[in-house]
Order: structure tokens, then C-alpha cells, then sequence
């Protein structure tokens, strides 16, 4: 039988050719290399230097798949990668007790999923009740300290940007999977859910496994979007031992904040992404139940944010002893309204105050239109900031004037780009003549800007590149920003 091959002709057209075998090479004394089993990432890297007509010769050969999970033809969505419970096996015996993180990004094969999830609780459950016999297999997963699952519930087609989204939760059979994954964690640090857009009586006993086994042992819980509505999740408030707890303002009840104030809670990070539902629908917590956690916990601290890729508004927490506010979203701006109600609630706690995204809003340079007189009176009334992130258009007469008004600034982050070398601000009374020579002297170069602040901060201070602002991150718990 003649063998053949795809090759690419002068018209740029696929042809198919034969190949002809001259006869001096015998299949059986041939000496293949072992390229094919080199790692995942440098064969990615060795491809990556290849054209795209070699790679699509490359394409051709047939490799042996290294992964959990083979071909499958389905007659409605055609070939598919099922999980092989083979592979999985092989796989789970070889490494499985050397699990310590397990992480479920967000996938659309629930099949998989599913699947994947039983088989760990699986073989957790047989190590338990020492039905195993064979020592490859004993301890699998039984070290895992965290476990991350995320579900897909935009199902949108995104191929419309005024398309509304569809928002699915999961449920079924698929939820009880995974509960019954976590209830077989018993050595569980850090447990994060995030967009299972459960119904409220889905939601109920959710947890009720997890607090049984880890009530004393779970560091850090992350619930983002539990549910599609507004329902308090009680679990929350039975883990004594808990440091740090990110949650979605729906999950949030008077109830829970009670129950936190007796805990040793250290940071309370409540979150709104772009599938949160909308703060009108959103009942705040009271003020004096805020008062009353605030006096059995006083060590605990709010942190309020925002991601999202459109406009989102903020769910205020009257009373909350709120130590940061962050926006991570291209749509949201320094607004005056939003200033004066940080102003008005938590001028005596805030200490981090900033934008994390390149704006996309068109924002005229005018001093008039811009933030910063905003930004300033927020400097001035409120005496703990540390911490200040800017993103919009700022005049380096500006920056002088926050980096001496704020007493305890210690960080304060701008993009380049964004600073307009002027001097538009007017002379105050307040002012000296000495102090506004100064700023007008000053603020005609970069250079000169981040000299100044940089003896006033006590520290180099420069600018920051757009892409070093976007990689920016910020270390609520250590106060380190890098």
C-alpha cells in the first residue's frame, strides 16, 4: 500500500500526494527519537517558533494524547473529549496523594466534571472505611488543603456586545457532586465557590457537611454569587477559627454579621462582580448591627469591591467598618457623590481607596470636569488614608498638593500617561506665597514631581507605565502593594 500526505501547492491549496518508498529504509530498523515525549510547555515552546504552514504539517501527524481523556463522536456536537476513567486512574495512583490544591475552572463539559469529582470522592470515601487493598491507590486526595470551583454561568453568546446575559446555575446532579466532594475534605483550609447562582432552598444546606468536618480548621472561605437572589448564608458564621471570608453583599443577612462578630474574622471582603445582581435589588445591613459586630470583633475589617467590566454601583455598608474600596472596572470614575458618601460613613476607617483598570470612558482634560479637587477632599477628611490609586487624568500640580495634604499617605499609585504637566489650580488663601511658588516650580516636569514626592513619602517614587499599573496588586493584610 502506497502511503501519502497533505502538502500545500504553489496555489496555496491542499493537495494530497503519494510518497514514494524507495526500499532502502525497513520499518523494523528504523530509530525513531522521543520527541513526542518531551513536556506539554516545551513542545508549546518549540511550536511556538514554527510558521504557520509548518504548523500545519505538524498538524498532521497523529500524537499520542498525554491527557484524562479521549475522543468521542457525538452525532449532535460531533468528535468530543470524554473523561477516560482508565487514564484517570493510572493517573490518580501515580500522584493522587500528593494532592494539596485542587482547582475547577470554569468548563462546559459537565460530564467531565462530574465524573472527575466522583471519582476523587471515590477513592477519599474507600481510604476512609480501608476498603483498598492496593497501595497505590491508598490516600488519594486525602491531603487536599484547597479546593477552588468556579461554574460558567454566563451562557451568552457573546457574540453581540448589547447582548444580555444568561445567567444558569448549577444544581442537580452536578451540586451534589461536588458536595459530596467537600464533605470528604476534611483536611480543607481554603474553600472557594464562586458563581453557583443557586436557588435560596438549594442554598440552604449547602454547606452543612463542610461546617460538620471543618468547622475549627477552614482558614479562608470564598463565596462569590452563591445565589441568583438575596439570601443570607448562616454557614458562614460557624467557622470559630476563620480569617478571612470573601462574599457577594445577596449572602450577606443582619443574622450572619451577628454571628461574625463572635468569631475571630480579620477581613470581610465584600465583593460585586458583573454578575452580581444590581444594588437596587440588594438590602444593605443595618447600621446598628454593624455597631453591635464592630464591639464583640473589633479586630475585623470591610473591604468593599468592585470587578466588573461595565458600570456597576457600589453596595454601601452604613456603619461597617470599612478599611478599603476598590473599583476594578473600565466603565467606573472618581465620582463626587460616591467621595462625599466615603466621607460621610468612613472617613474615620478608610484606608485604601482606588481604581485598578484602564478607564475607557472618554473624560475631557478640563480641570473643571476632571477628579481632582475630589480626590483632594478626600485626602483631607480622611486622616488614615494610606493608600491612594488613581487612573483618570490628574495634573501634577494635583499630585504635589494630595502627597502634602494626606498626613498618613504612605502609597500612591498614577499612570504616566494620565498626568498633565500644569499648574491649574488657583492660589488659596490658605496658601503662601513660598508654597504656590512651589507648586507652580514643580509641577512643570515629571522629573520634579516625583523628586518632591519622593522626599515627602520618605521613599524613590516614580510613575507608573500603563502596564505596570495593570499588573498592580495590593496585599490587604500586610499593607504591601507590589
Amino acid at each position: 500500500m502506497r502511503r501519502g500526505c497533505w502538502k500545500i501547492n504553489d496555489e496555496e491549496k491542499a493537495v494530497y500526494i503519494d510518497i514514494e518508498d524507495d526500499g532502502s529504509d525497513h520499518e523494523d530498523n528504523k530509530e525513531y527519537s522521543r520527541w513526542a515525549d518531551l513536556p506539554d510547555l516545551l513542545l508549546e515552546k518549540i511550536f511556538s517558533y514554527l510558521s504557520i504552514r509548518e504548523k500545519y504539517y505538524a498538524s498532521l501527524f497523529v500524537l499520542e494524547d498525554s491527557t484524562l481523556t479521549r475522543g468521542r463522536f457525538n452525532y449532535y456536537s460531533g468528535w468530543q473529549y470524554v473523561l477516560d476513567h482508565l487514564r484517570t486512574q493510572m493517573c490518580l495512583s501515580r500522584v493522587g496523594r500528593n494532592f494539596r490544591h485542587l482547582t475547577f475552572e470554569p468548563m462546559m463539559n459537565f460530564y467531565n466534571l462530574y465524573e472527575f469529582m466522583n471519582m476523587i470522592s471515590w477513592y477519599i470515601e474507600q481510604t476512609r472505611l480501608k476498603k483498598i487493598e492496593q497501595s497505590d491507590i491508598t490516600g488519594v486526595g486525602c491531603k487536599i488543603r484547597t479546593l477552588k470551583f468556579t461554574f460558567p454561568c454566563d451562557m451568552s453568546t457573546g457574540q453581540e456586545e448589547s447582548e444580555r446575559l444568561r445567567l444558569f446555575g448549577t444544581g442537580g446532579r452536578l451540586l451534589a457532586g461536588l458536595k459530596r466532594l467537600m464533605s470528604n475534605l476534611e483536611l480543607l483550609k481554603r474553600l472557594e465557590l464562586i458563581d453557583l447562582m443557586l436557588e435560596p432552598k438549594e442554598a440552604e444546606h449547602l454547606l452543612d457537611e463542610v461546617c460538620e468536618i471543618c468547622c475549627l480548621t477552614l482558614r479562608t472561605l470564598i463565596l462569590i454569587n452563591t445565589t441568583k437572589l438575596q439570601y443570607q448564608i448562616l454557614h458562614v458564621g460557624v467557622f470559630l477559627n476563620l480569617e478571612v471570608l470573601m462574599i457577594s453583599p445577596q449572602n450577606l443577612g443582619s443574622d450572619v454579621i451577628e454571628l461574625i462578630g463572635y468569631t475571630k474574622l480579620k477581613h470581610l471582603h465584600i465583593i460585586q462582580n458583573k454578575y452580581s445582581p444590581d444594588d437596587m435589588l440588594i438590602k444593605p445591613i443595618p447600621e446598628r448591627v454593624w455597631k453591635t459586630c464592630r464591639k464583640n470583633n473589633p479586630d475585623l475589617k470591610v473591604h468593599l469591591r468592585v470587578e466588573s467590566t461595565t458600570r456597576k454601583a457600589l453596595v454601601w455598608q452604613p456603619g461597617a467598618p470599612v478599611k478599603s474600596i476598590i473599583y476594578d472596572s473600565p466603565e467606573i470614575c472618581v465620582e463626587n457623590d460616591s467621595a462625599m458618601t466615603i466621607v460621610e460613613m468612613y472617613r474615620n476607617d478608610i484606608a485604601v481607596f482606588g481604581h485598578m483598570n484602564l478607564p475607557k470612558i472618554d473624560k475631557a482634560k478640563s480641570f473643571n470636569e476632571r477628579a481632582d479637587s475630589t480626590l483632594l477632599l478626600l485626602c483631607r477628611l480622611c486622616p488614615k488614608l494610606t493608600t491612594l490609586i488613581i487612573t483618570e487624568w490628574i495634573s501634577t500640580t494635583t499630585l504635589l498638593l494630595i502627597a502634602s495634604t494626606a498626613r498618613n499617605l504612605r502609597y500612591l499609585f498614577v499612570r504616566q500617561q494620565a498626568v498633565i504637566k500644569k499648574c491649574d489650580w488657583p492660589q488659596s488663601p490658605d496658601w503662601g506665597d513660598e508654597f504656590y511658588e512651589w507648586l507652580k516650580a514643580n509641577s512643570r516636569r515629571y522629573s520634579n514631581v516625583e523628586t518632591e514626592i519622593s522626599h515627602i513619602l520618605g521613599y524613590r517614587w516614580r510613575m507608573l507605565s500603563d502596564g505596570e499599573f495593570q499588573n498592580l496588586e495590593i496585599d490587604m493584610y500586610s499593607n504591601k502593594i507590589y
